[in-house]
């Protein structure tokens, strides 16, 4: 007899509760001693969305419209933190005395931040997090509009996560001293009720609502700021007795806020006509990838910003097995990629929808060129973000180089690395490990000069390491420099790393 199911979900380096720094995970470097900031904290973003969702009106059709995923939106407005960060699902059913647990899903938070609309990383204070109002909204109503409940409400958190850091109040004011925590975290959030309050419609249509939320926000920095600064002087006292009143103020603002904007993007895409709604589902096939078997694939369309992630048909020892449904879709030509890490990304030919047609398709995603390559667009043809650099690459002024994407690892085990190097190309590449999604462990990075004709090094990932990254100097993109990044998976093993060299 079935008794009960539980699911919970994870970000790949730290407990839910610890996993929510503010200023897009980025080291600040402002003072001498270097400042971590923290967002609202994982329970206040949470607790703002539970107070936003009880005002939404029944004639909004919360339910009907996002059905139990709607619940989710407290774990996915953290996503604007989750960058560069593996998420896995877990369920457990529990019967009796017995447990039956399992992986249920897997995806990077990447897969919700990054598109062509809006293809780098953003701060989560001013003045930055002005220019993710715009990109987000629409990406979050085309996902409303386009795709599946579960995809749409991890593209919304995307967008509330920078609505609310935006009301959070040193983010205000882009304080970045020690009392930014105190003004973040001193209050109890569960406390905001917003009972009553009736949601405002931002507009009645995409553009018009879009700028209405242009100007709440500048309305709520406003208002937030003046009591963001009479709130310093206290949290440098560590008087929270007389911060607390005002971060719930604070909070409660934000709050409403957030309802306007979850009520408006209901709103819109409700009353989408798409009159030239064609849809598209792809089934696809790929290789199992044991070290991340239910990882969802990722359809994109080639010059667009439409994409979605798979939903699993099948999670097995040999092979994965999903579908991927956009609808609403423009009648018109498009070529799709569909990537998976463990498989040669799929370019498609050219396929034209038809208004009011459903086109189908099964694709089957091919071996890549080594068994078990952890790394994402391992052969960096991908360039669905950006035509100027492959996807999950990016350049970085502070390694004065491209860095890949965070690869995920388990601390002690053993793993093939190596690179196939353009012909001439002489650029260093290096292994860099990485004890958060955005804090590199002590370790030196690893040079990896001496694999440049395809031979391979064994590594051990270091005690501290959740994630290990690549790192190509210079700022040509990488493309130019190497042909194919190569991880593999070896297992467990208890002999010493190989000493790396000097960075």
């Amino acid at each position: 007899m079935f008794r009960s199911k539980t699911v919970r979900m994870q970000v790949q380096r730290d407990s839910p509760a610890r996993r929510v720094p503010g200023f897009c995970g980025l080291l600040l470097l402002a003072t001498v001693t270097a400042v971590r900031l923290w967002g609202w904290g994982g329970p206040t973003h949470t607790n703002i969305i539970d107070a936003a969702l009880t005002a939404i009106p029944p004639e909004d059709g919360l339910p009907a419209r996002l059905g139990t995923e709607a619940r989710h939106l407290r774990d996915t407005v953290q996503m604007g933190d989750w960058m560069n960060s593996l998420v896995v699902m877990h369920e457990k059913w529990q019967v009796t005395t017995e447990d039956f647990p399992q992986i249920t899903g897997e995806y990077f938070g990447n897969d919700y931040l990054l598109f062509p609309g809006a293809a780098r990383f953003f701060h989560h204070d001013l003045p930055d997090v002005k220019n993710t109002y715009r990109p987000y909204f629409f990406r979050a109503l085309q996902a409303l509009r386009t795709e599946d409940r579960e995809n749409a409400v991890r593209w919304t958190g995307s967008l509330l996560h920078f609505v609310t850091d935006s009301g959070s109040p040193p983010h205000t004011i882009s304080l970045h001293t020690n009392a930014h925590q105190k003004m973040e975290n001193w209050l109890d959030a569960s406390t905001v009720d917003l009972r009553g309050y009736k949601p405002a419609l931002l507009g009645n249509d995409d553009e018009t609502a879009e700028a209405a939320l242009e100007r709440r926000m500048e309305e709520l920095v406003a208002r937030n700021s003046v009591i963001a600064r009479q709130m310093v002087p206290f949290a440098d006292a560590n008087d929270r007795a007389r911060l607390e009143p005002m971060a719930l103020d604070c909070a409660r603002e934000t709050a409403k806020v957030t309802a306007d904007v979850i009520h408006t993007l209901l709103v819109l895409s409700a009353r989408y006509a798409g009159g030239n709604n064609a849809s598209i589902e792809i089934s696809i096939l790929a290789p199992a990838l044991p070290e991340h078997p239910a990882l969802a694939a990722k359809l994109m369309l080639l010059g667009t910003n439409y994409s979605t992630m798979s939903e699993a048909g099948s999670i097995g020892n040999l092979a994965y097995a999903g579908s991927l449904v956009l609808r609403n879709l423009p009648a018109g030509t498009y070529r799709a990629a569909v990537e998976r890490q463990g498989a040669r990304t799929y370019f498609s030919e050219p396929f034209t929808l038809r208004a009011n047609q459903h086109t189908t398709f099964s694709w089957a995603l091919q071996q890549a060129a080594v068994e078990n390559n952890l790394v994402p667009n391992a052969d960096l043809t991908l360039h669905w973000l950006t035509p100027k650099a492959p996807d999950h690459w990016r350049y970085d002024e502070a390694h004065k180089g491209w860095i890949s994407d965070n690869i995920p690892v388990v601390a002690g085990n053993s793993y093939s690395a190596s690179i196939d190097r353009v012909s001439g190309a002489t650029a260093k590449v290096e292994l860099e490990w990485m004890a958060q999604h955005w804090l590199a462990t002590t370790d030196k990075r690893m040079d990896l000069s001496a694999t440049q004709s395809g031979r391979s090094v064994q590594v051990v990932a270091p005690a501290k390491a959740v994630y290990v990254r690549f790192v190509v100097e210079g700022q040509t993109p990488p493309n130019n420099s190497i042909q194919q990044a190569k991880l593999i998976p070896l297992g467990k093993s208890s002999e010493a790393a190989h000493t790396p060299v000097a960075r």
